[in-house]
This record gives structure tokens, C-alpha cells and sequence, in this order.
């Protein structure tokens, strides 16, 4: 991927990322590398992955750095290179490595930082703790490499979060960008397991919160989940109005609801607090684009494109709305990335049920129509009743001339549960159903 696919198109104006200190012209760059896990029968990658995004939150409040998504390393994991040449691949200055053990009740780190300019290490951290202090220990870590940089270190954080909670958290948000009934079904099993431990624990409230407003926009439009997302986001800010995750979550259940001007200001708090939370830009340029804000949905959709570089969701998603706009050059350059991504996806996981339906999308928007639509059939046979695959195949059935078939999918989609009235009116794959019978019937069966 070039350097750059790092940098949006379009920079939202109200929320700049973390600026260099009066020192620097440019913020320093991070790569962080995939975290091995030194654990017996490396069982631990969750965690290995929660420690690396931790760790990647905290840098990124450190004024004067930027951190790329540990994600966007992952291919370099067993690509036999030196660390110098991933550094200069991914265009940072800096690369952390290391790996972690767990223990029965001890943690076993070892991080380093590299300068890739040098190949040679300037800071390095060896060290055993036990499992309860997991939290100050990357406090202790953002210090130590902010130090070594020579910026300002935000301090340690100390936290009394149970290990086997969060253990439970990550394997709840796991399930939960699988975007899909099942996922979040499990999702909301992990984190009230994490709850029932730690009963103050707000990221998993916020987890549990937006599994709730999923299943009442896509699987059951039941007062259970609407109080449950409402309840579990109120919950989620009480414990921590410092959390950004915990204001997305609020974003998205008044977003489910129709409150659109409380879900902006949700969501624009979050990204006060983090300018570089992912789920804050990409939730928001969804709920921008059921609202109809075009514009700050492609501003949105770019900015989480750019800090995910390695995630389909966005690009592809964006070139839906660049064709609602008639950018027609920019929305096919976005489906070829996004398409890109999904390629890569399915080497490593054919069975991601929605990396492939948004591809087979992808491919017949980009003239491709035999095999986006045998994807198509992949994917439904992997997953036949999910309502948001009903809800696709009917976008790629509509883009592919099938009428017929694409309301047929529709009407399964809205039986299945899904019940998001605006992307059926502003989805621009659906334009050629806009004039029919059925499609108008559809559209007023969701009036409320």
C-alpha cells in the first residue's frame, strides 16, 4: 500500500489529529508490529491484540505522535524482512515490537523501539508483572517510549480493571466487528461475562450498548434491545464521561432512534476526546449517511479509511456515497482499494461472510457481474437468513439489472429484522428500484 493511502482525501475540520510539540514540523510516526504471542499453545492472541491497541491509544494521545493501526502491519508479521525495511515500507519512523507471555497470574513482556533510520533500538523495556497490573504497565509503556522521544509522557495510568474482564471485552469486540446476528449475539455473551466481574467496567457497558442497537436496527426492532442500548450507553458515560468509546456508543443507540441531532453531539464529543478513534469516525459517517449528509459522510468514511488502511468497510462504503453524489471516478478508485482489501481478506479468511458480500458488490458495480455475483452466492450460503446479507444481495441484485430478485431480498432482509428505513432511501445501488411498486410498498412498511 503507498504512503498515500495513509493520508485522507478530506480532513474534517473540527477535529485535527495530534499536532507536533513546538519542536517539530511533521508528528513523529509508529508502526506498531503484531505482538507475538509467547504464550503456551499461543493461546493469548486477543490479548496480544488489545495490549498492541492500548498501547496505540495511548501514543496517540501524546502530543507530537501518530500511530498507524497495528493492523496495517500484519502482513509484515512472517515476511522475513528487517525491521528497518518495514519501517520504510510503512513510511514511519519508529517500529514497536515485542512479544507477551501469560502466565497463570504473571505476564511476561519484552517491547522495543526501533529507529528505522539506524536499525538500532533507543528504548527497550524486559519485564514481569503480575496480571493485576497489566494496566499501570502500559501507562509505565506510553511513558517510557514518549520519554524516549524526547516528548511530553502523559504519565502512568493507574487502573484497577480486572485482567479476566477485559480478557472477556476482547473477545467480545472480536465477535462484534463480524457485523453480523451471530457475532453480536456472542458479543453480548463476552461482555456480560466481563460485566458480572466487573460491574464498573464502561468500554464493556459501551460493547453491550452497541450490540443492543445493532439487533434493534438489523435483527429485532424490540423495546428489549432499544432500552437495553439506552440504558447500557447512559451507563457507559456514568461510569467514565471521559471515554471516548463510551460517547460512540451513545452516538449509536440515539442514532437507532431517530435522534439526530443528540447522536451528532455524541459523536462529536468522542472525537473531541480521541481524534483518532476509528469507531467514532466510521459510526458517524454511517449515521451522516442515513441523515443524508452526504458530504460529511465522505469526509468521515475517508478520515477512518486512513486510520484503518488495512479495513474494506470504509472505502467501500464511501463509494456508495460518491455515486449518490454522481463522483463517479472517485467512487469506482474507492471500490478498486476497497476491493483490494476484501482480495486480501479472504486469502486469509474465506468464510467472512461480509467481506465477501461487500465484494461481490464491488466487483459488479466495477463491471464484473458473473463473478460478483457468484460471490454473491457464496456468501449466502454461508449465512442465508442474516438480514444485512439479504439486505446486500439486494443492492448487488438491483446493481446487476435483477430486479426481482433484488426486491425479493429486500423483503427477507425486512422480514429477517432489519429496519433501517434511510439506506433503503438513499442507498444509490437501489436507484433503479426507486420506481417500483413493491420498493414503495417496502419503504412504507418501515413508517413507524
Amino acid at each position: 500500500m503507498s504512503d498515500e493511502s495513509l493520508s485522507p482525501k478530506l480532513e474534517p475540520q473540527n477535529f485535527p489529529r495530534a499536532t507536533p510539540n513546538s519542536g517539530q514540523d511533521q508528528p513523529i510516526t509508529i508502526g506498531i508490529l503484531p505482538l507475538v504471542d509467547l504464550s503456551e499453545g499461543a493461546a493469548e492472541g486477543h490479548l496480544c491484540e488489545g495490549l498492541a491497541e492500548e498501547i496505540l491509544q495511548g501514543l496517540n494521545k501524546v502530543e507530537g505522535v501518530r500511530v498507524l493501526s497495528r493492523t496495517s502491519t500484519f502482513l509484515y508479521r512472517d515476511a522475513g524482512l528487517s525491521y528497518q525495511e518495514i519501517g520504510k515500507r510503512l513510511g514511519v519512523l519508529y517500529v514497536l515490537t515485542g512479544g507477551l507471555q501469560k502466565g497463570t497470574t504473571r505476564l511476561l513482556l519484552n517491547l522495543e523501539l526501533i529507529a528505522v533510520d539506524s536499525g538500532q533500538a533507543i528504548w527497550t523495556i524486559h519485564t514481569t508483572r503480575e496480571a493485576s497490573e497489566l494496566f499501570t504497565l502500559i501507562g509505565e509503556l506510553v511513558s517510557g517510549v514518549a520519554t524516549a522521544l524526547n516528548l511530553v509522557s502523559p504519565g502512568p495510568k493507574h487502573s484497577s480493571l480486572n485482567l479476566e474482564a477485559y480478557d472477556f471485552y476482547l473477545k467480545g469486540r472480536q465477535y462484534y466487528f463480524r457485523f453480523n446476528r451471530h457475532g453480536m449475539a456472542f458479543a453480548c455473551e463476552e461482555y456480560q461475562q466481563a460485566l458480572a466481574i466487573d460491574p464498573e467496567f464502561a468500554a464493556a457497558w459501551a460493547g453491550l450498548a452497541n450490540c443492543a442497537a445493532f439487533l434493534y436496527i438489523y435483527v429485532d426492532r424490540s423495546e428489549h434491545h432499544r432500552a437495553q442500548a439506552e440504558f447500557a450507553s447512559r451507563k457507559a458515560l456514568e461510569l467514565d464521561p471521559d471515554l471516548a468509546e463510551a460517547h460512540v456508543s451513545r452516538g449509536i443507540a440515539l442514532s437507532a432512534v431517530g435522534e439526530s441531532e443528540e447522536a451528532d453531539e455524541a459523536f462529536e464529543t468522542a472525537l473531541r476526546l480521541d481524534p483518532n478513534l476509528y469507531d467514532a469516525f466510521y459510526f458517524y459517517a454511517r449515521h451522516c449517511f442515513a441523515a443524508g449528509k452526504f458530504e460529511t459522510a465522505i469526509q468521515f468514511f475517508e478520515w477512518a479509511a486512513a486510520l484503518r488502511p488495512e479495513d474494506f468497510q470504509a472505502p467501500l462504503l464511501v463509494a456508495q456515497v460518491y455515486t449518490s453524489l454522481g463522483i463517479l471516478d472517485e467512487a469506482q478508485a474507492a471500490r478498486r482499494r476497497g476491493l483490494a482489501l476484501v482480495e486480501d481478506r479472504l486469502k486469509h479468511t474465506p468464510d467472512d461472510v461480509r467481506a465477501r458480500y461487500m465484494g461481490a458488490n464491488a466487483l459488479v458495480a466495477l463491471g464484473e457481474r458473473e463473478k460478483g455475483l457468484a460471490w454473491a452466492r457464496i456468501a449466502r450460503s454461508l449465512d442465508p437468513s442474516d438480514s444485512m446479507l439479504l439486505y446486500n444481495l439486494g443492492c448487488i441484485h438491483a446493481l446487476a439489472g435483477e430486479i426481482d430478485d433484488a426486491l425479493d431480498c429486500l423483503v427477507q432482509a425486512l422480514a429477517a429484522g432489519l429496519s433501517e428505513k434511510a439506506w433503503l432511501i438513499h442507498d444509490a445501488d437501489l436507484v433503479s428500484l426507486h420506481e417500483h411498486p413493491r420498493f414503495a410498498e417496502l419503504v412504507r412498511s418501515l413508517d413507524d
